[in-house]
């Protein structure tokens, strides 16, 4: 009887025991996967504001550049009230873009301090007890947020002193128009007067049919004896006639190498000289074409 007693306590204490042991190992396990939830939360969390951190380092500095660049421009409009004009009206719209382009950059800081505002907020609500580690982040997001704002103020300042009525631009732009058309057509002038300038006509061809044609006459003969090939009293230059730029065009392609000029210009400013050596296809070069084409720009060559 006693045994059995003895056996029976032995029994309930062992499944006591197996209770207790159990119920240490679930604890344990519990606290194992709480402190892990903990620190996995705490990577995350240290990332995502270490992140931020960054973020509002950079535009930190990014906001310091955009306060020298309105310096600059405040300088630049200072400047526009010491121009007239249609001048003045171009520094100021070119001041202006500056401007814009500025106003567009603290635009999108101010966006990105908005953001930067949500996620730590987002970061306060997943764990109360990170707000005291936030502080530092939202101290300096309340800063740059107050140095945005003053840059806005300076902008549109800035823009007001400008200035640049409607009135004012349709004014000096139709003055420009008009002042740019009229300097297009002397430029276009001066061009046609140019290419006038540089224009000049050749023909090459044998002396019987340069003289058949009435382009070419003997002149200082008597009888039929003596005299020299000239250009005709009556020359007038058509179809025939190559029309050359003297500025382009400086050689002349011949059949031969015989050759002679019948017009008033200087033949020893060509090379090679008549019945000099040369290789096929036969050409002349002219030299100094300035001072070739300065007699006349009607050229007559025989070839014979």
């Amino acid at each position: 009887m006693k045994n059995r007693i003895l056996i029976f306590l032995f029994f309930v204490f062992a499944v006591v025991a197996v209770a207790i042991i159990g119920s240490l190992l679930k604890a344990r396990s519990d606290q194992a996967k709480k402190l892990e939830v903990q620190s996995r939360d705490l990577i995350q969390f240290t990332e995502e504001k270490d992140s931020i951190a960054q973020v509002l380092g950079d535009a930190s500095r990014s906001i310091a550049n955009v306060y020298n660049q309105v310096s600059n421009v405040a300088g630049a409009v200072a400047v526009t009230k010491t121009l007239e004009n249609i001048d003045n009206l171009n520094y100021k719209n070119q001041v202006a873009g500056k401007l814009a382009a500025i106003s567009e950059v603290v635009t999108g800081y101010k966006q990105q301090m908005k953001t930067a505002e949500d996620r730590i907020a987002t970061l306060k609500q997943r764990n109360a007890g990170f707000g005291q580690k936030l502080t530092v982040l939202e101290t300096t997001v309340k800063q740059l947020k107050a140095t945005i704002e003053q840059q806005e103020a300076q902008i549109a300042q800035l823009n007001s002193e400008l200035d640049i009525t409607r009135a004012e631009r349709d004014k000096y732009k139709a003055e420009a128009l008009a002042k740019a058309k009229k300097l297009m057509e002397r430029e276009k002038e001066l061009t046609l007067t140019q290419d006038e300038l540089n224009t000049a006509f050749y023909i090459i061809g044998t002396t019987d049919e340069l003289s058949k044609r009435g382009l070419i006459e003997k002149k200082g003969s008597v009888l039929i004896f003596g005299g020299a090939w000239k250009p005709s009293d009556s020359l007038k230059v058509d179809e025939s006639f190559t029309k050359i730029d003297i500025r382009q065009t400086l050689e002349l392609p011949m059949k031969t190498k015989f050759y002679r000029i019948v017009s008033a210009h200087d033949q020893k400013l060509l090379r090679p000289q008549p019945n000099e050596a040369q290789t096929t296809p036969y050409t002349i070069k002219i030299n100094r074409p300035e001072r070739f084409w300065s007699q006349s720009k009607v050229l007559i060559i025989t070839e014979d």
